[in-house]
């Protein structure tokens, strides 16, 4: 299913002359849906309650140059439906851009045009035995450079659910239903 395909339409004026002519029907880009899992729906939940919520997801520690549309063909068999992967991670990959890990590639530009030409390895901060930023000169402080530092934050973003295929078909139907507003049913879009 491609992603937009469900999503409901609306009037818009895309010409911006107000009155002067009919407005268009386009695809609302702007709706959003939260799609939730049985087992989150308590607040209270027991321990028994968040084992099966934990369930329904696998862990997978993204490689270099696996994109959201890979997984999803790996996982699901098709890659359109990279956006379940992307809405089983909430927040944390809304934008895949920024949200996703750089290639190693990728990573040493930027952190070239971040810090510039020759001072990658030079000193971020230092740290102590225990990861916190400390002053150069307190006892065991040692020196994390520019791209250990980057690094570090593009590797923090590795790690990701997977929703398990088995429950990819309700979350499908689900999120087609959540989107189909009565503007959409109305115009019998």
């Amino acid at each position: 299913m491609a992603y937009f395909s469900s999503f409901p339409k609306i009037f818009y004026d895309v010409r911006g002359l107000q009155s002067r002519s009919p407005e268009d029907i386009v695809t609302n880009i702007m709706a959003r849906v939260l799609l939730k899992a049985s087992a989150f729906d308590n607040p209270d939940t027991s321990q028994q309650d968040l084992l099966q919520a934990t369930g329904y997801f696998q862990k997978h520690i993204i490689q270099d140059g696996e994109r959201l549309d890979t997984l999803a063909y790996e996982y699901y068999g098709d890659s359109q439906l990279h956006w379940i992967i992307a809405y089983a991670n909430g927040v944390s990959i809304s934008n895949p851009y920024y949200d996703f890990p750089l290639t190693q590639f990728d990573l040493n530009k930027f952190i070239t045009k971040k810090y510039g030409a020759g001072n990658e390895n030079a000193t971020h901060h230092f740290e102590n035995a225990d990861k916190h930023e400390v002053d150069s000169n307190a006892p065991g402080a040692t020196i994390v450079s520019n791209f250990l530092y980057e690094e570090r934050l593009n590797d923090a973003l590795r790690p990701i659910n997977i929703l398990q295929p088995q429950y990819v078909p309700a979350v499908v139907k689900e999120f087609k239903e959540l989107l189909v507003p009565s503007f959409s049913r109305q115009i019998g879009l």
